[in-house]
């Protein structure tokens, strides 16, 4: 059991024993609609996808993007123990609900709504919603103080019966604006699926004929929560094994398709779970359609964020025919080749690359792949096949051209990096930045020299699994190459740890932070451009992936941006043997 704190909160119902992490607590109660707030206490659903992105979704830009918030498992029913430092966290206050003075003294007892008075009036119902859905995300959240685990369950579930009761009073009650009403539906959808997710049977059993029921309303967000509930029921059906349980899912994906927006965050979660336990069970049509619903949907969303997301809940693309035709670029080999010995493969052309790539695109014109076909172009510019790359940013150019859609936007990350990565070639630098010992140092220190500039950050240890060859090259030409990294962590002291630990025996600079040149470089520093997508090292020279190694020629001039090494060796060999 568990409810999502934050922004969430007056959107859609969900159902914690489908998608928990997206269940509410307090969300859309009347309270939320009829209360004043603060000016900045409501959030609009596009700022949603930050606090909620799965950790499996591919990143539009590993490096370049702005750090994401972190999210945090929902929690679980039984709270968690409060520190030991906090003492009044650690004191067991009486039961939650002796707060609520519109709940008669000890509400306990099987029947619903035995604890709230009989004679509540509208506003007063309204106002209990409000300060049981706080409550209720109180318990959960494990900052109640309440240190026995069943005593917190059995709270919890007087509050939500209460929650419950208060919710069905509103909705009956012919007084009322037709909105109060429609939120009171709506608190019951929420109460009882919380109780569903508590083992209550009867309550899930409730809630299904309280969804359907709900079809017939003219309230489209109501009628939007019931399907949610009932695709969920879908899914128990498909997991139990009933027959027309995948046709069902997919009728009430189109019917909810037919009234979601592309901002509808929880419908394009409640489909991709949808998508996924279908194929999982092998429903390959119905996993289809669903997962086509959700990129025509949600693919091309202004939002970046919500476009990600809808990437990882469509699902992976079958990249298998374009990933054997890569890997027959890398190695020169069929994939089928079962040995060293296999014969070579002939050479792929542009023509053909082209026409894999459309294939694609026309398959399945998502942010997947245009990040796909991105990480394909630094393959073959790593591989020297700057042919290939240049067609595929012809391609991706030519096919995505909505500018507002986050395809686009995504595929403009990757152009820029490009031509930054173009620019930086055969440019002198000579910036003068602190290094992670906090000394500065400064470019032309090592003119005379070849220089190797690996990237690195310590959230990703394999940035420095290019050391080894570069140390070898180090020491084969001593006097003539100077390994000097770029390190793109914000934390000085925590990288300085890190080098401590570490024992990295080269000088690194370390890159400003995103709002400008580092206070550390001092003022003859020169600032690297603040291009806005994150740290500004890395978007100067273009670096969209790791490992990779600026090399300097023995004038400070850049001749290559090497991605993964493999044109390390012959860079260096035609700069110290000319």
């Amino acid at each position: 059991m568990c409810f999502l704190n934050g922004p969430l909160a007056c959107r859609r119902l969900a159902f914690c024993w489908i998608l928990c992490w997206i269940s509410l607590s307090g969300c859309s109660s009347p309270v939320q609609e009829t209360t004043d707030q603060p000016a900045d206490a409501e959030t609009s659903q596009a700022d949603i996808p930050d606090r909620m992105m799965n950790e499996d979704a591919p990143p539009a830009n590993r490096l370049v993007q702005n750090a994401q918030n972190q999210t945090s498992q929902a929690p679980d029913f039984l709270p968690k123990q409060p520190p030991a430092d906090n003492p009044s966290a650690s004191t067991e206050p009486s039961a939650p609900v002796n707060r609520f003075p519109l709940a008669v003294a000890d509400p306990g007892g099987e029947k619903p709504g035995r604890g709230l008075r009989a004679d509540l009036t509208a506003d007063e119902l309204v106002e209990f919603l409000a300060t049981a859905d706080k409550d209720m995300q109180t318990i959960v959240s494990g900052a109640s103080g309440i240190s026995d685990p069943e005593k917190a369950r059995d709270t919890l579930i007087q509050i939500v019966k209460m929650k419950w009761e208060a919710s069905r009073r509103l909705a009956e009650d012919q007084n009322v604006s037709d909105k109060l009403r429609s939120e009171g539906n709506r608190g019951q959808l929420q109460a009882l699926s919380h109780l569903a997710s508590l083992g209550d049977l009867k309550a899930a059993k409730d809630l299904e004929s309280l969804a359907k029921a709900n079809l017939d309303s003219d309230d489209d967000a109501l009628v939007s929560d019931s399907r949610l509930v009932l695709i969920g029921f879908g899914i128990e059906d498909l997991r139990n094994g009933v027959e027309e349980a995948p046709e069902n899912i997919v009728g009430l994906v189109r019917q909810l398709a037919s009234t979601a927006s592309d901002s509808d965050v929880p419908a394009m979660m409640v489909m991709g779970q949808a998508r996924g336990l279908l194929a999982n069970y092998g429903h390959d049509l119905q996993a289809k359609e669903v997962r086509d619903t959700i990129i025509d949907l949600f693919a091309n969303s202004p939002d970046p964020n919500i476009a990600k997301m809808a990437a990882a809940m469509a699902g992976n693309v079958r990249f298998d025919a374009i990933d054997s035709m890569v890997n027959q670029i890398a190695t020169g080999k069929n994939e089928a080749a079962e040995n060293e010995l296999a014969e070579p493969a002939s050479e792929v052309t542009v023509a053909e690359w082209v026409e894999a790539a459309e294939t694609l695109i026309d398959e399945s014109a998502d942010l997947q792949t245009v990040q796909y076909l991105s990480g394909a172009a630094i393959e073959f510019e790593s591989r020297n096949r700057m042919d290939l790359a240049e067609a595929t940013y012809q391609v991706m150019k030519r096919r995505f051209t909505d500018r507002d859609a986050a395809t686009y936007q995504e595929l403009m990350m990757a152009v820029s990096a490009r031509n930054a990565r173009e620019d930086a070639i055969g440019r002198e630098f000579d910036f003068s930045l602190p290094s992670v010992d906090g000394r500065p140092i400064n470019i032309s220190d090592y003119r005379g020299r070849v220089v190797l500039m690996p990237f690195w950050t310590i959230d990703f240890p394999q940035s420095l699994q290019i050391l080894p060859a570069l140390k070898q090259w180090s020491d084969k030409a001593p006097g003539k190459i100077a390994i000097v990294g770029m390190n793109l962590d914000t934390d000085a002291d925590r990288v300085q740890t890190f080098t401590e630990k570490s024992g990295l025996d080269f000088p690194s600079f370390r890159a400003p932070n995103p709002q400008g040149t580092d206070p550390e470089a001092g003022d003859d520093a020169l600032a690297l451009e603040d291009t806005g997508s994150g740290n500004p090292a890395a978007a100067q020279f273009g670096v969209v992936s790791l490992p990779c190694v600026v090399i300097f020629d023995q004038q400070g001039k850049v001749v290559k941006i090497d991605f993964a090494g493999r044109q390390l060796d012959q860079t260096i060999k035609e700069l110290i043997n000319p």
